[in-house]
C-alpha cells in the first residue's frame, strides 16, 4: 500500500466520522447574544434621542429639563424600542436556524431581559414596574419572529 492509498482511506474515514459529529443548527448562545446586541441597541437607541434633543433640538435647557427629557425618553423609547430591537435581532438569527425557531426567538427575548433587569438592579437599586411589562412585550416578540420564521418554512397543505 503506498502512502496515497492510506491518506485517502484515512481521509474517507474522517469525513465519515465528522457527518456523524455535525454539530446541531441550535444556535443557543447565539441567540442569547442576540438579546443581549438587541438590548445594547436599545440603550444607544435612548442615548441618541437624549444626545440629539440636548446637542440639536432643545439647546439651552437646564440639567433638570434635560434629565426630565431623559427619563420620558427612557420611559417610552425602553420598552418599545428593546420590543422592537428584540424582534430585529431574532429576525437576524432566524436566517441561521433549520428548527426551533420561536423557542431560540424567547431565548432571544431573555438576554434582553437579562441585560436589561442586571441595568436596572445596578442603576436603581430594584427593577421598576415598567419592566415588567417591557420584559412580556420582549417575550412576545422574540416569539413573534420565530413563530414568522417557522410559518416561512413550513409545507402548505
Amino acid at each position: 500500500m503506498g502512502r496515497q492509498t492510506v491518506l485517502r482511506a484515512l481521509h474517507g474515514q474522517v469525513i465519515v466520522t465528522a457527518a456523524e459529529l455535525a454539530p446541531t443548527k441550535n444556535r443557543w448562545l447565539r441567540a442569547f447574544a442576540y438579546g443581549l446586541l438587541a438590548e445594547v441597541a436599545t440603550i444607544i437607541t435612548i442615548i441618541v434621542i437624549v444626545m440629539l434633543y440636548r446637542f440639536v433640538l432643545a439647546r439651552g435647557l437646564s440639567k433638570t429639563e434635560y434629565d426630565a427629557f431623559g427619563a420620558q425618553v427612557g420611559a417610552i423609547v425602553g420598552p418599545v424600542g428593546g420590543t422592537i430591537w428584540v424582534f430585529v435581532f431574532a429576525r437576524l438569527l432566524m436566517r441561521r436556524l433549520e428548527s426551533r425557531w420561536v423557542a431560540h426567538g424567547i431565548v432571544v427575548a431573555i438576554g434582553a431581559i437579562v441585560l436589561s433587569v442586571a441595568g436596572s438592579i445596578a442603576g436603581h437599586q430594584g427593577v421598576p414596574a415598567g419592566y415588567v411589562l417591557a420584559s412580556i412585550l420582549k417575550l412576545i416578540a422574540g416569539a413573534a419572529a420565530g413563530y414568522l420564521a417557522a410559518r416561512r418554512v413550513a409545507p402548505v397543505a
